[in-house]
């Protein structure tokens, strides 16, 4: 059982000056119960030019007191159990909160819903299965120092930094000359996809498409884009599917299908959704989150999954290209 998750942090005033200014290497604490995993961990670290000062498992969590100096906490989640991934999740959160250090998580698939769920998100990378080459990248974009914050930064500042991570992204997999697994698996698993969508209440799904905004302005029909979604993956069958990566427009066509049906998209779904690695599909869920195109919504019922949505903004702006699109007599969806 996890021991330390209901400690008292004190203040975040109080905590140690690592935040302040990372040192060099990055200092780096890995909680493992996994020894494999442990060593992934410290593999990828020596890579990316980290330093391990301290590892933990489990049952063994460090008080802050206790806690080494550090710039950087990753844990690696499997195979802990619901209850105590939620215990590890509530320790990083404060962990990070009191001593300013940069969080990363890593789990598994099934573990996929409820790390969101319990997670911030933003200021937090989480890798889902992740390889030798997204432990490289997630450790370096850490690794680097703190963005400085002024009163004329722009939302074009933040595009920098996230174009900025993808390209360490980049280099990181170049280095450690590792690719995603077989791009014709990958096909395959995506042409095939028919995730289930969830009714948001007792109602059947609105599938004709009938409600609209306006009498001038019809709403898409979800059938309509759902057989767009399905032409997407087609091209996958004939070319390499990351030559056509493009997550954020087949999330938005798969969350406004969801929203004409009126069912909920949890977030294991949409990344299978966004035909990219869960790990660049969370990226970009927490990218489009900040850009308020998408909100999470906490399942009411469990409080260990959420689920993602089109903000109003987002919605608006789908519905509005559909009927430009329309006007230019161009078939869209």
């Amino acid at each position: 059982m996890l021991g330390s998750s209901s400690h008292a942090f004190g203040s975040p005033a109080d905590a140690p000056s690592s935040a302040q200014g990372f040192h060099h290497p990055a200092a780096l604490f890995i909680v493992a119960q996994d020894a494999a995993q442990s060593q992934a961990a410290a593999d990828a670290a020596a890579l990316a030019g980290a330093h391990v000062i301290g590892r933990g498992g489990f049952g063994d969590l460090p008080r802050p007191s206790d806690l080494p100096g550090h710039d950087i906490l990753l844990i690696e989640a499997a195979p802990a159990s619901p209850a105590e991934l939620e215990a590890l999740l509530q320790w990083g959160e404060e962990i990070r909160a009191w001593v300013g250090s940069r969080l990363i998580v890593c789990f598994t698939p099934t573990q996929l819903d409820q790390a969101v769920a319990q997670t911030s998100v933003a200021g937090v990378q989480m890798l889902c299965a992740p390889d030798v080459s997204e432990r490289v990248s997630a450790l370096a974009i850490a690794g680097c120092r703190p963005t400085i914050q002024y009163a004329g930064a722009t939302e074009t500042d933040g595009e920098r930094i996230r174009r900025l991570s993808e390209e360490v992204a980049r280099i990181a997999e170049a280095l450690t000359r590792l690719t995603f697994a077989s791009a014709k698996e990958q096909a395959q698993e995506r042409d095939g996809y028919s995730a289930e969508p969830e009714l948001l209440d007792g109602s059947g799904p609105d599938t004709g498409g009938t409600a609209k905004l306006s009498e001038e302005e019809p709403l898409p029909q979800p059938g309509a884009i759902r057989a767009e979604i399905r032409a997407r993956r087609l091209r996958a069958q004939f070319f390499d599917p990351q030559l056509f990566a493009d997550p954020a427009w087949d999330m938005l066509l798969d969350l406004m299908a969801a929203r004409l049906e009126r069912v909920s998209v949890s977030v294991s779904s949409l990344c299978i959704a966004a035909a990219v690695p869960p790990t660049t599909a969370l990226r970009w869920i927490t990218t489009m989150i900040e850009a308020g195109l998408f909100e999470r919504e906490d399942d009411p019922l469990d409080r260990r999954r959420a689920y993602i949505a089109l903000t109003n903004k987002a919605f608006e702006g789908m519905r509005n290209y559909a009927a430009a699109a329309r006007r230019l007599g161009l078939r869209v969806f």
